[in-house]
């Protein structure tokens, strides 16, 4: 039988096996962090102002500091970069300079600075369509704009006059960049192949958070006069990215949400989307507000639909659409879309 003397290696290797294996986790666990510390410090950075960010930001800032030195973050930037998520996760940069930022020591009450109306606007924003050409649509935004996208995709092959293509990104928004780049992404896209003869946006179930303007500057409370004009710059910037001329702009509104806290942010941000757009007349806003509440104006997630039957509109969540809701909201938009294309509607 063979036997072993103490301090021969078959030994050893039984005695420090536990802290070998320890050592494996820790390794493995600082190499995962390394790799992922930018994205770890702009987490921190996104959480709400205080004490306990402050602190987040202490721990991460060393490690994506040595991260970046040995171009560790290289990796997760190259995914980052093939998502189409920014990396900058605090500015929101308009290409181009779209529209000017907002000089917070002129007062709370100014507005981004408009683009000078068309003289004389079109007779119709977008051609005619036919069934051999059908109009080119875009659709995307928000986690809102899921179900809705898909409603307005599935009617609008239904008709034959518009190609639509839907593109929802979850947890997105205008407010912070830090998840995915909307002004990169829809610039990339107004300027495609594809060239996109009508966009329908849709915005805000994620914005009413935190906003940093260019300068740095914090704004934590949604819906303070200086958030406000930031994320009007914003809207803004958005909406004049896209103009281009036969294209028309349909920017959706958020409707009623079961909070009532929830539902005052929404009218807030629904009044900037509403005042932008009616100083540009390739955009056309787009109100849900009347089409998801009750005759007495209240949330209720059973609404009576175009056909008179009442049926279940939103999510147990109180705030999106499910299908019956996606399909009246997708209704409203194309109607609005072959409308100012001068589609006679069939009887």
């Amino acid at each position: 039988m063979a036997t072993f003397e103490p301090g021969t290696d078959e030994e050893q290797r039984g005695v420090f096996r536990p802290q070998r294996v320890l050592a494996v986790i820790v390794g493995a666990l600082l190499i995962a962090i390394f790799l992922n510390a930018t994205e770890l410090e702009n987490e921190a950075k996104a959480k709400p102002f205080g004490t306990e960010r402050d602190v987040w930001v202490a721990i991460w800032k060393p490690f994506s500091t040595v991260s970046h030195a040995l171009f560790l973050d290289r990796p997760r930037a190259w995914v980052d970069e093939a998502l189409g998520r920014n990396d900058d996760g605090s500015i929101f940069e308009l290409p181009g300079g779209a529209t000017a930022t907002p000089d917070s020591s002129k007062g709370p009450n100014q507005k981004t600075p408009t683009p000078t109306p068309t003289p004389t606007p079109p007779a119709q924003l977008v051609r005619t369509p036919s069934l051999d050409a059908p109009l080119r649509l875009w659709v995307g935004g928000d986690s809102m704009s899921k179900v809705l996208g898909e409603s307005v995709v599935r009617q609008a092959t239904e008709s034959g006059l518009i190609a639509a293509t839907a593109e929802p990104q979850l947890e997105s928004g205008l407010t912070s960049p830090d998840f995915f780049d909307w002004p990169g992404e829809l610039n990339s896209l107004a300027k495609s192949d594809a060239d996109f003869e009508v966009f329908v946006v849709m915005f805000g179930a994620n914005d009413a958070q935190g906003i940093v303007e260019p300068n740095g500057k914090i704004h934590q409370t949604a819906g303070s006069p200086e958030w406000q004009a930031e994320y009007r710059r914003r809207v803004a910037g958005v909406m004049d990215l896209l103009r281009k001329q036969n294209r028309m702009v349909v920017w959706v509104g958020q409707p009623i949400m079961r909070s009532a806290e929830l539902s005052e942010k929404m009218k807030m941000l629904n009044q900037i989307y509403q005042e932008e757009a009616a100083t540009r007349p390739w955009v056309k806003y787009l109100d849900l507000w009347s089409l998801f509440t009750t005759p007495a104006g209240t949330y209720d997630a059973y609404i009576q639909d175009d056909d008179g039957e009442v049926k279940l509109m939103r999510n147990p969540d109180g705030v999106h659409l499910v299908r019956d809701g996606g399909d009246r909201a997708a209704r409203a938009i194309l109607a609005l879309v072959l409308e100012e294309a001068e589609v006679t509607p069939s009887p």
